[in-house]
């Protein structure tokens, strides 16, 4: 076994690359990738002078940047152990809040929408309160105000759609078309996800997120604030269906009673399919934005082979429960898998040796490493 930087330049280049897919298997972003590549030669076999083009493409973001937006709170919340049903409710509530103070309160869109956002935030910590102080089960608590905040917004809108006007700028800002096409809210996607990506794995709450999944006492007993962490999750997941919601407002400039009604089924689908366990303790925010792709690639790629409209929810319960299966299988295997020759488990020499295989080779690595990557 190697125990140093300076024993791994015996190793074979395929045993560095063994290792290498070894690895990058047990990641949580790996079915989904898969599925991403699957569907994208299906789809473009179906309908060749269809699917592969641009406008399909802008059509699968815009599908995918929505949902997605709210799939990454959900992420975030299920690797932390919690489920939240009531996120399609928050969705329709907090859009209405939006509506009402542009049309009725005379406030102007970039101030009512944070406004709406904080609402979210609100509506969140409400669940996690709950939770966290009566220590009931969050997949009870969050079926239960999803019921209550879709009857208010039942109750307030009297079943009838809302309109108002909205200023171009603001449209423009939050779901206008731009970048050659694709829609703003693709920008907010990504952003979301690159900003949710670095809290969960640079951040030192990102560790305590992926403790409290794994074993909560556990956590408790290391230090972790837990009922904190808990509430500030939920606080997140509703923030960010409120931001999904305000960018559906800029785009349709009206709410309805059933805005988002189902979005949060959707969203543990796309969260599921992005490798995130149910049990919690692991999961991907990268793997959530794949899993969006790959929900907007079946709903788009569907409607272009003229299927029937059930076979999307068909074709994506099947794809769910594949996920499950894979990641759950595949996790399995791999994790009981050896390493390839000449490695140890998570040992930085075959971090290191990965790392130069790829091109990736640090300025200050001795003379000898580097001759050990020459052709023969």
């Amino acid at each position: 076994m190697a125990a140093d930087p300076g024993e791994w330049a015996a190793a074979s280049r395929g045993a560095v690359l063994g290792e290498a897919v070894r690895r990058f298997m047990l990641r949580p972003e790996a079915t989904a990738l898969a599925a991403v590549v699957v569907l994208f030669a299906i789809f473009s076999a179906l309908s060749p002078d269809l699917f592969p083009a641009k406008p399909t493409y802008v059509s699968i973001m815009s599908v995918a940047a929505e949902l997605g937006i709210v799939s990454i709170g959900v992420t975030l919340l299920m690797i932390g152990g919690h489920f939240d049903l009531s996120v399609g409710a928050v969705l329709g509530l907090t859009s209405y809040v939006a509506v009402v103070l542009m049309r009725d309160a005379g406030m102007p869109p970039f101030v009512a929408a944070p406004a709406a956002v904080a609402v979210g935030a609100l509506l969140g910590a409400v669940n996690g309160f709950l939770v966290v102080r009566f220590k009931i089960h969050s997949f009870v608590v969050t079926l239960g105000t999803m019921l209550v905040w879709r009857g208010v917004l039942i109750a307030l809108t009297g079943g009838f759609p809302m309109t108002v006007a909205i200023p171009q700028g603001f449209k423009d800002a939050m779901s206008g078309l731009q970048l050659g096409g694709f829609r703003m809210s693709v920008v907010w996607f990504i952003a979301i996800g690159v900003l949710a990506t670095v809290l969960l794995t640079r951040t030192r709450f990102g560790n305590w997120v992926q403790a409290r999944g794994q074993n909560e006492q556990a956590s408790r007993n290391l230090g972790v604030p837990v009922d904190r962490v808990t509430v500030i999750l939920f606080m997140l997941t509703s923030a960010l269906a409120a931001v999904a919601g305000v960018i559906q407002v800029a785009r349709f400039s009206s709410v309805d009673a059933l805005r988002g009604e189902g979005m949060e089924l959707q969203a543990v689908a796309v969260t599921v399919i992005g490798g995130t366990l149910l049990s919690g303790g692991y999961g991907s925010v990268v793997g959530t934005v794949l899993g969006a792709v790959t929900f907007g690639m079946i709903q788009v790629g569907l409607v272009l082979a003229g299927a029937p409209g059930h076979f999307f929810k068909t074709l994506t319960g099947l794809i769910v429960v594949g996920a499950v299966i894979l990641n759950t299988e595949v996790a399995r295997r791999f994790m009981r898998s050896k390493p390839r020759a000449g490695f140890r488990r998570g040992s930085k020499s075959a971090d290191a040796a990965i790392l130069a295989a790829e091109g990736q080779q640090a300025e200050d690595r001795g003379a000898s490493a580097q001759r050990s990557w020459k052709p023969r």
